[in-house]
């Protein structure tokens, strides 16, 4: 983890890396996807966790979501 990643709420720089759990994994799904693309596969959301105020940031693999948008 890089110096300078702060929390978007305290600006503290006690960040650790986590996951979102449910009963099945999280995964964002974004609109103008390819439809047989979301059925095999998503972008999975990590996290970051502020230790000193709980914040809890999600992240994304850009170049993921990018790939099952629709172009065109």
């Amino acid at each position: 983890m890089s110096e300078e990643t702060r929390c978007l709420r305290c600006g503290g720089t006690n960040l650790k890396p986590s996951s979102i759990q449910s009963t099945g994994k999280v995964y964002s799904c974004p609109k103008g996807a390819k439809l047989s693309t979301l059925v095999t596969t998503g972008a999975l959301i990590d996290a970051l966790t502020c230790f000193d105020c709980g914040h809890v940031e999600l992240l994304v693999d850009v170049e993921k979501v990018r790939s099952l948008v629709t172009t065109g």
